[in-house]
């Protein structure tokens, strides 16, 4: 009688999990690519409008400030304004956070955590090669929107230069990351994926709150440091293109969140 062999799933903790998500994944690079696709088509109709232009210049200067409107009949500050000033870090932020608290908490409220700790793999291996999971797949839909910018950009009269889009594409996929890597981190200590969700993303809508709202209000702008928004889309990428520093700060914290998964999730008791 021959011996069953082990469910595939098992053998690798980093297959495994991008195997659960890839339905998922497909279809939020329908959205991605249905999104961009929406914002690349309107662009013709602003591209070089000089009414229009006039019609924005006309707006209060911190209503401008506030939704990042400055020369928004070029191709950079379109995109500044309609894509990278809020959309696509919130569309990668949204679904980092939510299959970062699935990855540990998801497992502990399905039951199968157990069977996934059985297997002779150390407790750090599961959680680092489910972050490299949640990386890689953050990185993929990063890719599928770059590339639909740049490469099918200019087919709707949208010129950007390759390397201010990568700032901002990166920009936004760092902002999603810290997130997912935040709501795992708590889905880890916690066991609440409703719990680790809801934290993340608090956090993540106050960072960016204090770093659009520093440029309005006054005793604001000395705390403007603290958001890692501003470390990542406040800086201007599609413009200024990424400081080394702004780069150490956000490796910094998503090393130390990475760490603190890790520690967290080496210390649950799940006998229960």
């Amino acid at each position: 009688m021959s011996r069953a062999r082990p469910p595939r799933n098992l053998h690798s903790v980093f297959e495994r999990s991008m195997r659960e998500v890839r339905r998922s994944l497909v279809g939020w690079l329908c959205g991605i690519v249905g999104f961009s696709l929406i914002m690349l088509s309107i662009y013709p109709t602003v591209h070089g409008n000089a009414g229009f232009s006039q019609l924005l210049n006309a707006y209060p200067e911190a209503l401008r400030k506030l939704f990042d409107i400055s020369d928004y009949t070029t191709g950079p500050g379109y995109l500044r304004a309609e894509v990278f000033s809020f959309m696509a870090p919130l569309l990668l932020a949204i679904f980092a956070i939510l299959w970062g608290a699935d990855l540990t908490a998801g497992e502990e409220e399905r039951h199968t955590i157990d069977t996934l700790l059985a297997t002779p793999i150390s407790r750090q291996r599961v959680v680092v090669q489910k972050w490299l999971a949640l990386a890689l797949a953050i990185a993929t839909l990063a890719l599928a929107l770059e590339v639909l910018l740049g490469v099918v950009g200019p087919l709707f009269k949208l010129h950007v230069g390759w390397a201010p889009l990568s700032a901002a594409v990166i920009g936004s996929a760092l902002f999603a990351l810290t997130f997912g890597t935040l709501s795992m981190a708590i889905g880890a200590g916690t066991g609440s994926r409703g719990f680790a969700r809801g934290v993340s993303a608090a956090i993540a809508v106050a960072m960016y709150l204090v770093s659009t709202l520093s440029q309005l209000v006054q005793w604001l702008k000395p705390w403007r440091w603290t958001s890692l928004w501003y470390h990542t889309l406040g800086i201007d990428p599609l413009s200024n293109g990424f400081e080394a520093g702004h780069l150490i700060v956000m490796a910094v914290c998503i090393a130390i969140l990475v760490v603190s998964a890790v520690v967290l999730f080496t210390r649950r008791d799940f006998s229960n």
